[in-house]
């Protein structure tokens, strides 16, 4: 209930804000109708948000009006946006879009602290949506009266609107993401992927209007109604992937599930001669970029690209490592005098067995496996994020014949025990970029 409001009274706002911004730069004609109709959906949205935010609040309706954020922010963007639909002039324009972006104060960036570049950001976003969605009933209208010239004054509008929609995008979907571990491995990240989908039909069906049905006007009127419907449907759906994202956890705050067996890694840049490699791979890859760029201009360039790519794409393997569900998962909090001494006990317990008491890989049992034990007091064991040291405990490690080296500790240790294990771990190695925690106190 509350989302279907929320989605009612922000696309009720955009398409306020759209038509008036429409009347202004692109044709002046009275849409007494659609204001009408968008100001009865954004008050029908609010009201229905309204009431359900109540029940679970559990108070009043008048009191979470009133006396919370939420209500008051809500009340703020319905009130702009009605007088904007109510005054004329260029004060209409602006009254609707501060509506608009009033909502930016209901989004994830408002509820976090020192975050006000995800809040600019957010209302950067609405505002682009707004001119660009919601102005094409406006359009709509306009050119189903039979008004053609209006199709072809547009695009302006269109496009820089959706320019400062992209780029508003990009800057808070990858914050809010957690980055690409956020958008491949968390449910906000697939929704936010499934809104990046649609955002690529709208731009699609967008330049389809733009180059291809608008020039062959007033032949293609009916096609262009059709396309431009379309674009309204399907900037519905991606209206209703913000308003799911919304009410979804960030996926900055979860613990992303890698889903590849491989993963990005810049560690082959340390090294000089596979430093040299991958810009050697660069090079070829922009070699094929600047041929396919001539090819415009003479055709057999092109012959030189797959060429190019060949020798240099497979260069960039070197940038790959191996990965696991776990491995871009970091420790739930830092290691602390406790968390070492319980897992010093848990290593003693069931690791020193095969790495040995100093953890030198030398416990009674190497000698016995086809693989010997890693040496847990060697530098290399800071090139492994915590999440895959969490990942080998958990599941184990199996060998290049496919048989276990290492059992898995998932269905002995708990999660914590786990991690106090990677503490103890961390905490001993002599290579250890920080200080460890001292145990004396807590002996």
């Amino acid at each position: 209930m509350e989302q279907i409001g929320h989605f009612c009274a922000i696309a009720g706002a955009m398409t306020v804000f759209g038509t008036l911004l429409f009347q202004m730069v692109v044709f002046d004609r009275a849409m007494r109708r659609l204001l009408a109709a968008a100001v009865s959906v954004t008050i029908a949205g609010a009201i229905a948000s309204l009431v359900a935010q109540s029940a679970e609040f559990g108070g009043p309706v008048l009191t979470v009006l009133t006396s919370t954020w939420f209500g008051q922010v809500l009340a703020m963007q319905t009130l702009l946006v009605v007088l904007g639909a109510c005054v004329g002039g260029r004060a209409a324009v602006v009254l609707a879009g501060l509506g608009v972006v009033a909502a930016a104060g209901r989004g994830h960036g408002a509820a976090m602290a020192d975050e006000w570049g995800l809040m600019a950001s957010h209302a950067v976003h609405l505002l682009a949506s707004a001119a660009w969605l919601g102005s094409l009933p406006a359009l709509f209208v306009t050119v189903l009266a039979g008004d053609l010239v209006a199709a072809r004054r547009y695009a302006g509008l269109g496009g820089i609107a959706v320019l400062a929609l992209a780029c508003s995008a990009a800057w808070q979907g990858w914050g809010l993401a957690g980055g690409l571990p956020g958008l491949v491995g968390t449910p906000y990240g697939a929704v936010l992927c499934l809104k990046g989908g649609l955002f690529a039909g709208l731009l699609a069906a967008a330049l389809l209007n733009r180059y291809r049905l608008v020039p062959a006007l007033p032949g293609a009127r009916r096609v262009l109604l059709g396309s431009m419907i379309a674009e309204i449907g399907i900037g519905g759906l991606a209206t209703v992937a913000a308003v799911a994202l919304a009410g979804m956890e960030p996926g900055m705050h979860e613990r992303p599930l890698w889903p590849f067996a491989l993963q990005p890694s810049t560690l082959a840049l340390v090294d000089p001669d596979l430093r040299r490699e991958v810009i050697g791979g660069l090079l070829w890859c922009g070699l094929a970029g600047a041929l396919a760029l001539a090819g415009w201009w003479r055709r057999m360039l092109w012959i030189g690209v797959p060429v190019a790519l060949w020798l240099g794409v497979p260069h960039f393997d070197l940038l790959l490592v191996p990965a696991y569900p776990t491995s871009f998962w970091q420790a739930p909090a830092p290691a602390t005098p406790e968390s070492v001494a319980h897992g010093e006990t848990l290593y003693l317990q069931h690791c020193a067995g095969c790495h040995g008491v100093g953890k030198q890989g030398d416990g009674p049992q190497a000698k016995s496996l086809s693989i010997p034990p890693a040496d847990l007091t060697a530098e290399h064991l800071w090139d492994h994020a915590d999440g895959e040291l969490f990942w080998w405990l958990t599941a184990g490690m199996a060998g290049a014949d496919g048989r276990e080296v290492m059992p898995g500790f998932g269905g002995v240790l708990s999660e914590d025990d786990r991690w106090a294990l990677i503490d103890a771990i961390r905490a001993t190695n002599p290579h250890r970029p920080l200080p460890a925690p001292s145990l004396h106190h807590h002996r």
